[in-house]
């Protein structure tokens, strides 16, 4: 079964486009690729924006790398670097005096508190508690 269409009076007659759609429909196609190839572009602007951003921060951290070889380049140059590690292996210019500051030596421990558990009888127990305060 046919569908009857009926174009300007005549029965199944082939749709014709007038010059008006043809130019509507080519304006539409060209503007969904303007705005397809707008999105891509401002998706690629971001990538190479991020991988800039990137690229800044490492360029930065190398720059402070290379001002601190710089430095080292320099004491090692100057000998600076090479007293600096004396001193710190404790070595002193001639006429200096040396002074070591650093952490207090323990206390001495006493020797009846800090025992090594050995195997007692539990007579030998209770008379080391007793006898304690007089060991002295």
């Amino acid at each position: 079964m046919r569908r009857t269409f009926a174009t300007r009076g005549t029965f199944n007659a082939p749709v014709r486009f007038s010059r008006q759609s043809i130019a509507l429909l080519v304006l539409a196609v060209v503007g969904i690729w303007l705005v397809v190839s707008l999105v891509q572009e401002i998706g690629l602007y971001e990538s190479l924006r991020g991988q800039a951003h990137s690229l800044e921060r490492q360029n930065a951290a190398l720059a402070a790398a290379n001002q601190s070889y710089q430095r080292d380049i320099a004491a090692v140059s100057s000998g600076a670097a090479a007293e600096q590690e004396a001193r710190l292996e404790g070595y002193s210019r001639p006429g200096e005096r040396l002074y070591v500051i650093g952490e207090p030596p323990p206390p001495p421990a006493h020797p009846h508190l800090h025992r090594a558990p050995s195997r007692l009888s539990p007579a030998e127990v209770v008379w080391a508690i007793i006898t304690a305060p007089f060991r002295r």
